[in-house]
């Protein structure tokens, strides 16, 4: 069983942090190592750029630690609900078992419903549809990729602002949705890296490839850095809710003996 003594918020965030440090200074030399290895003598110059598939691609490290995430997650809910379900009205029955059934979903999209460790062939009805020819509902449409994880989004970076509202009329409720405030700390490191890609998106300030000129490739790679899109953002953004979850899964884990 995994307990308190495990999983220390402090020293686990200090660990995801210095992760999330490496992957940054690795996608930037991966990313930009036709420019740095012009500038370094001793390194080989190669034109390489864009992010490092062993990282950022399908069954990477990255998606393979948001993997491991889930699991955990699902350990700490079905604990929850080991431990706590029948002392919950009915409204926070439906709505942890609703939490549940949502990160299992999520867990088995995420491994294309075991396709992903057991390499089957895509069936027919997923393949005529299924942009990445996998067998999972996400990648079909829009509507089942942007709005999850749009919501995933909100309730990941915004949990502590609505925290505030909810907390008198509805504590046991609030309770559940924002079991400590540490999770702040995870809500602000999202924002921190959400927020300036959507700025610089909606509001089209990078030029764009390819560039016309200099400046245009100054500004491109300007904008790559500060929008940190010389990784995968979209997969860092998904590290990021699922280390969310899995410390607020935790949390609730242990609701019962605070």
């Amino acid at each position: 069983m995994i307990n308190r003594h495990f999983f220390k918020f402090t020293t686990n965030f200090k660990i995801f942090i210095l992760f999330l440090i490496f992957l940054l200074l690795e996608g930037i030399f991966h990313f930009y190592y036709h420019l740095i290895s012009q500038k370094i003598d001793y390194l080989e110059y190669k034109d390489q750029t864009g992010y490092n598939t062993i990282i950022w691609s399908e069954n990477g490290l990255v998606e393979l630690l948001q993997i491991i995430f889930l699991i955990i997650s699902i350990i700490f809910v079905i604990k929850f609900l080991k431990n706590r379900f029948k002392n919950i009205n009915i409204y926070l029955k439906i709505f942890m078992i609703l939490y549940c059934v949502g990160i299992l979903y999520y867990f088995f999209e995420e491994i294309s419903w075991g396709q992903h460790f057991f390499g089957w062939y895509t069936p027919d009805v997923f393949s005529k549809f299924n942009k990445q020819n996998e067998t999972n509902i996400h990648n079909i449409s829009s509507i089942f990729n942007e709005l999850p994880r749009n919501m995933l989004l909100i309730w990941c970076s915004l949990s502590f602002f609505f925290y505030k509202f909810f907390k008198l009329k509805f504590p046991n409720f609030s309770q559940i949705i924002y079991p400590s405030t540490n999770l702040k700390f995870i809500s602000i490191l999202i924002l921190f890296f959400f927020i300036p890609d959507l700025i610089i998106d909606k509001l089209n300030l990078a030029p764009g490839h390819p560039a016309k000129d200099n400046t245009e490739i100054l500004l491109n790679n300007l904008f790559e850095i500060i929008s940190f899109n010389f990784v995968r953002l979209s997969e860092l953004q998904e590290l990021f809710f699922n280390f969310y979850i899995v410390c607020h899964a935790y949390y609730l884990s242990i609701i019962d003996s605070k």
